[in-house]
């Protein structure tokens, strides 16, 4: 790790020993094993941060975060601050929370963020509320061969309702003066009977190395909708996963992801059957043309003395050309018997016979394939806050636009 770091000298004491221990422990670990699962179609050294320090300096030109709030959202109680002013100014609230699911023993660049974070938000839902309108941050990752690291915390409070979408954008879209970094890590917590919408959207500028690790814990009763969206950087990981801590805990995952060009995307998901009576579900779906290459692993954990869990994960691939390639790997630990438990995966090209109905109907072969590429995303966009839903929808058309 660079030796010109100032975020390991900002906050209060406790903060500095947690970012320096997590520099120890960065330091003192090797890169992860190529042969374990996690990583044996990306290259970790590849989200090596290479550079002096000065690089990674928290320039508030360089690295922005806007926060979207509606009139909707200025309830009694609602925060929504700086991660580094909320250290100080809710330090009892974030020092409880703060590194509880992603920290140094997390993984290798894990620890990374959380020494060296210089973008953090912090959102408390207090108990008894709803938030109508959803809480939109749109980080920017800088120019050319900047290193930043953003950080989400959290925090639902009971019988509370919200919708936060994180947008994470930035970087070059050359080589030339080098690759920018980026090293990202949320964290979320449900309290009981809490209900919270994540969207994560990516676009990244074409050259940037993306790496992303989200965790969220859920509570009694709580549900979660989790939607990542993936739609730029020339490498991507991103690793998603909720623990149902509690009886009666519910996720839903519906991700999207769209590669071109020579774009590598790695993604991940977990889900965690700490407790009985959880109910989840998993529906990732990938679209590439050119020459993208995507894996999907998903895994789904159901612990010894967590019975009568539901749970299903389907992963779908649409190879649009003969250069792509997509890996599926669903993974189940299930440690009782008593489960319902499945998991699906497709890898394969468009429909010929689609194709063929449409054409015969006088619509053109790239009108054609549009039309079955839209209607393989739609229950995903569906899922989508609507001031976001358009968007997105157009980031997909994007992508079709010379096919």
């Amino acid at each position: 790790m660079p030796a010109l770091t100032p975020e390991l000298e900002q906050g209060p004491t406790w903060l500095r020993e947690r970012r320096q221990t997590s520099r120890d422990s960065f330091n003192k670990s090797g890169l992860p094993k190529r042969g374990l699962h996690l990583w044996r179609y990306t290259d970790p050294v590849k989200f090596m941060y290479q550079g002096s320090g000065d690089r990674i300096k928290d320039d508030p030109d360089k690295h922005r975060t806007t926060v979207f709030e509606p009139e909707s959202t200025l309830t009694a109680g609602l925060i929504v601050l700086p991660l580094a002013q909320a250290v100080a100014s809710h330090a009892e609230l974030v020092r409880q929370y703060l590194y509880e699911l992603v920290n140094n023993q997390t993984g290798k660049f894990e620890a990374m963020n959380s020494a060296l974070w210089n973008d953090g938000v912090f959102v408390f839902v207090p108990d008894n509320t709803t938030v109508e309108q959803p809480i939109h941050l749109r980080r920017e990752g800088g120019n050319d061969i900047d290193a930043h690291f953003p950080r989400l915390l959290v925090i639902v409070g009971k019988n509370s309702r919200v919708t936060l979408i994180d947008e994470y954008g930035g970087g070059s879209n050359g080589t030339e003066a080098g690759l920018p970094y980026v090293n990202a890590a949320v964290e979320i917590f449900g309290m009981e009977n809490s209900h919270t919408q994540y969207v994560s959207l990516q676009r990244h500028g074409s050259t940037a190395h993306a790496y992303t690790t989200h965790r969220a814990r859920m509570g009694r009763d709580a549900s979660m909708l989790t939607i990542p969206l993936v739609f730029g950087a020339a490498l991507s990981k991103q690793n998603f996963g909720v623990t149902l801590a509690e009886p009666g805990a519910e996720s839903t995952m519906r991700g999207l992801a769209f590669g071109a060009g020579r774009q590598h995307l790695d993604n991940h998901t977990l889900h965690h059957h700490a407790a009985g009576q959880t109910r989840s579900r998993i529906d990732f779906k990938v679209v590439l043309r050119d020459k993208a290459i995507s894996t999907y692993t998903g895994l789904i954990r159901i612990e010894n003395d967590a019975s009568a869990c539901e749970a299903y994960q389907e992963n779908r691939n649409l190879l649009l050309d003969k250069g792509t390639r997509a890996e599926a790997i669903p993974e189940l630990e299930i440690l009782n018997e008593d489960v319902s438990c499945s998991h699906g995966a497709t890898v394969g090209p468009v429909d010929p016979n689609m194709l063929f109905y449409l054409i015969c109907r006088g619509i053109p072969y790239n009108q054609a394939v549009r039309i079955i590429v839209s209607g393989f995303t739609e229950s995903t966009l569906t899922q989508i806050p609507e001031d976001l839903r358009e968007r997105v929808a157009g980031f997909v058309a994007d992508s079709l636009e010379d096919i």
